[in-house]
């Protein structure tokens, strides 16, 4: 059965989205429709898409009225997602919206709301679930290898990259610990199976921002051929074909005022406490993502961009005992983003369209402790002490908000499978 989608916000996601879920069916996903209002940005994703046009429309009502779609997806901006996503009120259509859910606490607790009520699937792009090497790493959780769950430690390092656009404004993007470390906690969160308890939180603007123009493009700067940070349009990142960079804003304008540089003490509420780090300063090849979880019997190490041979991943079993097996996983990601989870995205997304499933394995639920745990963090850094993670959390949605990990376990503690993929 073919199905038709159709996509709102035709940019760096949207059209990466766009291929990805046809590539990855084989053709049984088509994209129907798309809204964009910048002419270059859709210019650039039929370009993206091989196509020569895409039927293009200035409205989601415009969309949902002219063209016969069976599913959708939220690719805009991050401060505009709730308001597209009420464009589908009374409607049954599963929708996938990227992550995060919005900027603000005030949009996402609306975004949690709208969902309870919505009768069709809402996916959320938490994307890192679906990977391959997250979904072992957890399976080999599940199957007692690490015994009780004591610790983590996670990082993430990479270049200021991710200020060349909207993502360099907490109008924008709600600020890095929501943007970029919602990945990571998510799958922290995933992982380890309880609710975030408490957070302690440093943070520091070190390297960008400052007192150029913000309308400075590096395009347009004279400058740009000294600064380490000048933006070089690529059509491949460092070997993997499926990302195209193309923002080029100043990472050192007036308006910036995200931090490049977190740390976190996280405690969880079933004990287990560990460390986020991220980093936006400074590039090491082969170094992205980092994440160690520690039990009693042993420990998880999760090295998810080795440099050798090229964009693969390693997982590493270490047992507690001095005499136990280590046991390697290895894992080649195809050239793929986000290590190759988006392809087992869009094969879930074709089956909820079809109907052959029902529930969505990232929820919006699950995507909102996430990112309460990244506000705490910034309200811990602002006010320099512990936040419980709750306090930030309206009361119509403390039920909610307890109840993710709750069931989770549940979940699993009955079969003690992991779900599969096509």
């Amino acid at each position: 059965m073919k199905k038709k989608i159709g996509i709102v916000g035709f940019g760096e996601m949207g059209k990466r989205h766009g291929l990805e879920f046809t590539e990855a069916t084989h053709g049984l996903i088509e994209i129907a429709g798309v809204v964009e209002p910048s002419d270059e940005m859709y210019r650039k994703g039929c370009e993206w898409n091989g196509r020569s046009s895409i039927p293009r429309f200035s409205s989601i009502a415009e969309l949902l009225e002219k063209c016969d779609i069976d599913g959708a997806l939220i690719t805009s901006p991050n401060f505009t997602h709730l308001s597209n996503l009420k464009q589908f009120e009374g409607r049954t259509l599963p929708v996938l919206i990227e992550k995060p859910l919005d900027t603000h606490i005030e949009s996402i607790s609306e975004i949690v709301r709208f969902a309870q009520h919505y009768k069709g699937p809402i996916l959320v792009d938490h994307v890192m679930r679906y990977a391959p090497i997250i979904r072992r790493a957890r399976q080999l959780i599940d199957e007692g290898l690490l015994g009780r769950i004591i610790g983590f430690e996670f990082t993430q390092r990479c270049d200021a990259g991710m200020f060349h656009n909207f993502r360099r404004t907490l109008r924008g993007g709600g600020g890095q610990m929501i943007e970029k470390a919602t990945h990571d906690l998510d799958v922290m969160l995933f992982l380890c199976g309880s609710t975030p308890k408490r957070v302690a939180m440093m943070a520091r603007q070190e390297y960008v921002g400052g007192s150029k123009s913000n309308d400075l493009r590096c395009s347009e700067c004279d400058e740009r051929i000294y600064c380490p940070s000048a933006f070089v349009p690529k059509q491949r990142y460092e070997g993997i074909e499926d990302v195209h960079l193309n923002n080029d804003l100043c990472v050192f304008a007036e308006e910036v005022d995200v931090n490049d540089h977190e740390t976190c003490l996280i405690e969880l509420a079933d004990g287990t406490f560990g460390t986020y780090s991220q980093t936006f300063m400074y590039h090491i090849k082969g170094h992205s993502r980092i994440y160690e979880v520690m039990g009693t019997k042993g420990a998880l190490y999760i090295d998810l961009s080795t440099e050798n041979p090229g964009y693969r991943g390693r997982l590493t079993y270490h047992p507690q005992e001095n005499n136990g097996e280590v046991i390697t996983y290895d894992y080649d990601y195809f050239l793929k983003i986000h290590y190759n989870g988006g392809p087992y995205v869009a094969r879930h997304f074709y089956e909820l369209m079809c109907g052959r499933e029902t529930q969505p394995f990232t929820t919006v639920p699950q995507a909102f402790v996430a990112e309460m745990l990244g506000f705490a963090a910034m309200k811990s850094a602002q006010e320099d002490k512990f936040v419980k993670v709750d306090s930030l959390v309206p009361p119509d949605l403390r039920e909610t908000y307890f109840s993710v990990y709750r069931n989770e376990q549940r979940a699993f503690s009955k079969s003690q499978t992991y779900p599969t993929f096509p």
